[in-house]
């Protein structure tokens, strides 16, 4: 039986075409080529003035806390349902994690949730994505001009997504996405960090390679830096799947649509849909159970799996990690927690698999109403 993934890359000629290139001659006087087209095709494609390759999405996010200038006993609005990089990029400069709750509707951070927890000690709001939909940015930056904070969109999984017409990374002081392997775009690992601010490229620039200035002598550094850069030969493979982003967006777009056929009838079942001047890459297609449908998630999630089918339950709630303290109770973050299930989605599905998934969704939930 074939194994429907989770998640997993569209590899086509161009992309061994690139990494063979890089292979054979992607180092001497070419050992940064590659990784200079990524920065220019990514600058150009969402239409930014600077970008900076990265070794994965995590060390953007935490150049990007770094480069904004956060500090001990800061205060950073964060969303509380994200994969833990988001939170731990913030907390390793020493800034105060503040988790709030997220819209029902897309799973990313609420606005009227971040203007409730502003305090005179709030300096940034870091957002999600989340899954590639895009979050309340007119919203957001309406509130974050007001309060003067400085924001970090991580777009991890959005690439492409976009928000009133702008593309989602954008809008904030840094947008940060991911080329790890379970993404729209992939590389094995790998990131981007995106501004238009040109001090803030500047301070994440000396920040990505080690602080490095050679003012004094070669090798000399003048501040704390990282071995934050890409490696060439992981940019050509991250090249090749920018340059197709639109052609991979479509076959997302194409498995949510199959989906939402699929299981739209089901009483129970809520999608987790772009909302009207929202485009969503759909780079993980969600649902999610709601109270009404009185079946175990993660009962589900095994049968999926006992049949070779591979989706992931929601986040946890961050708040309730043992370094963390909890402000606010987040239903909605709980909620998708404990009911949220992300639906495979890897390139290599056909029509054929996704209606496989659906099915036995369909006989799961009936087979456990009868029983009821």
């Amino acid at each position: 039986m074939k194994k429907i993934s989770f998640a997993g890359p569209w590899i086509t000629d161009k992309e061994v075409e690139y990494v063979t290139d890089a292979t054979i001659n992607g180092f001497y006087e070419n050992y940064d080529g590659y990784a200079k087209k990524l920065e220019n095709e990514i600058t150009s494609y969402l239409g930014v003035k600077y970008s900076i390759a990265t070794h994965c999405c995590t060390v953007a996010l935490h150049m990007a806390a770094l480069a904004i200038g956060l500090k001990d006993d800061d205060e950073v609005i964060v969303t509380d349902f994200s994969w833990v990089a988001t939170a731990y990029a913030i907390s390793y400069t020493g800034a105060k994690c503040v988790f709030v709750d997220i819209d029902p509707d897309s799973w990313c951070i609420s606005a009227e949730a971040i203007e409730a927890a502003i305090t005179n000690k709030t300096k940034a709001i870091m957002l999600v994505h989340s899954f590639g939909y895009p979050a309340q940015m007119d919203k957001i930056m309406s509130i974050a001009k007001k309060y003067n904070l400085k924001v970090i969109e991580d777009a991890a999984p959005a690439l492409g997504s976009e928000f009133k017409g702008q593309k989602v990374g954008t809008f904030g002081d840094v947008g940060c996405f991911s080329f790890q392997g379970a993404k729209l775009t992939v590389s094995g690992e790998g990131g981007v960090f995106v501004t238009n601010d040109e001090e803030i490229y500047k301070k994440a620039l000396l920040l990505s390679s080690m602080g490095r200035t050679d003012s004094n002598a070669v090798f000399w550094s003048d501040s704390l830096g990282y071995q934050y850069t890409i490696a060439n030969l992981t940019a050509a493979l991250a090249l090749a799947q920018v340059e197709r982003v639109d052609e991979l967006i479509h076959k997302k777009r194409e498995i949510f649509n199959w989906y939402y056929s699929g299981l739209k009838d089901v009483k129970g079942i809520k999608f987790i849909k772009e909302k009207e001047d929202v485009r969503s890459n759909y780079c993980y297609p969600s649902i999610l159970l709601e109270d009404e449908l009185n079946i175990d998630r993660d009962k589900l999630l095994d049968f999926l799996r006992d049949n070779n089918i591979h989706c992931r339950p929601g986040f946890p709630q961050m708040s309730k990690f043992p370094i963390y303290e909890q402000r606010f109770e987040n239903k909605n973050a709980h909620k998708a927690w404990k009911r949220g299930v992300s639906l495979a989605s890897a390139a290599n599905l056909n029509r054929e698999d996704i209606n496989l998934v659906c099915k036995l969704i369909r006989e799961f939930i009936e087979l456990n109403e009868k029983s009821k």
